[in-house]
């Protein structure tokens, strides 16, 4: 993911051109002229524990500052949207953020290597409009709140002085990432993070983040 916007980054005035051509888009063009709207789309994900805190992850992405431990996952996630696309207006301008949806996701992914066990997630996704890159790229960004349970007490997760929990937390974070030369089909840079909402629902020290890398089929 840090690859694909360094390169955006580091286009000089194509970058630039394509940054307020992308603004534009998103913020001023009526909803019917951007892509279609997804209904349903199923996704496969493979991803490795990170050791850092949820709010460290982009800073120790970007410096190569994160380390891992021999746990990963698979998975296959289905999600439906719940909502046709809505606009969320900037306050006090003629502008509005267009083409943000609400989507239902569930997960089933099976943890291997440090650890051994299944795990089911729910959760509620807010995603933003599609974003024009360059090249034909576009994006979208999505963040998903909900529940993670797992088939036995996860043996990374807790600590000496914290017994693992089933039950916790669930966040997602991604961008989507689509050609316009395979529409439907994306791939989804995410992080994947369990825990104990600094101990409303489990103790501190509970939980586990993991980072890795989805492809996307949609069905409009």
């Amino acid at each position: 993911m840090s690859q694909v916007f360094c390169g955006f980054r580091g286009a000089g005035a194509h970058g630039t051109a394509s940054l307020v051509v992308a603004a534009g888009l998103v913020l001023g063009t009526p909803a019917s002229a951007q892509a279609p709207a997804r209904d349903w789309h199923i996704s496969v994900y493979g991803s490795q524990w990170v050791n850092a805190d949820l709010l460290e992850i982009p800073e120790r992405s970007l410096t190569v500052g994160l380390t891992r431990e021999e746990a990963y996952f698979v998975g296959f996630g289905l999600s439906r949207a719940i909502t046709p696309p809505f606009s969320i207006p900037l306050p006090g301008t003629d502008f509005a953020f267009r083409g943000n949806r609400l989507e239902l996701e569930g997960q089933v992914l099976r943890h291997f290597g440090d650890q051994s066990h299944w795990e089911g997630t729910l959760a509620l996704l807010f995603r933003t409009g599609q974003i024009p890159l360059f090249g034909g790229l576009s994006v979208n960004f999505a963040f998903g709140e909900g529940l993670s349970y797992s088939s036995e007490p996860p043996n990374l997760e807790g600590s000496f002085r914290v017994e693992p929990s089933r039950l916790l937390n669930y966040l997602s974070f991604e961008a989507d990432f689509t050609h316009a030369s395979l529409p439907g089909v994306s791939i989804v840079p995410r992080i994947h993070h369990r825990s104990g909402i600094f101990g409303v629902i489990a103790p501190r020290e509970s939980g586990s983040n993991y980072i890795g890398v989805g492809l996307r089929v949609d069905f409009r």
